[in-house]
């Protein structure tokens, strides 16, 4: 089994950035306490906010897009950004 890499680039309404944060704190709380979740950090630089999440394998991640917190934090975070985009990586 690999394990998979997800990239998430949100750019924000810089209006919205410190509720985005917010946001997504909690959501990395409740995602490192899922089963096979190995990683799950941001870095930002102005309103470009960079994801990086790791799990032990697809079936992990497909739970944790199943999870109400995937889907709670998807629909709270989507009026505050202008673009949102998504990459999905196997580990080599």
């Amino acid at each position: 089994m690999k394990k998979i890499i997800i990239q998430v680039n949100y750019l924000v309404k810089e209006e919205h950035l410190e509720e985005f944060i917010q946001l997504l704190k909690n959501n990395s709380k409740n995602s490192l306490n899922e089963p096979g979740c190995l990683n799950y950090e941001a870095a930002i630089d102005g309103n470009h906010v960079f994801l990086y999440e790791k799990y032990v394998d697809m079936d992990a991640f497909n739970f944790h897009k199943s999870t109400p917190h995937f889907a709670n934090y998807g629909a709270a975070t989507k009026d505050l950004l202008l673009n949102k985009e998504v990459k999905v990586f196997e580990e080599i």
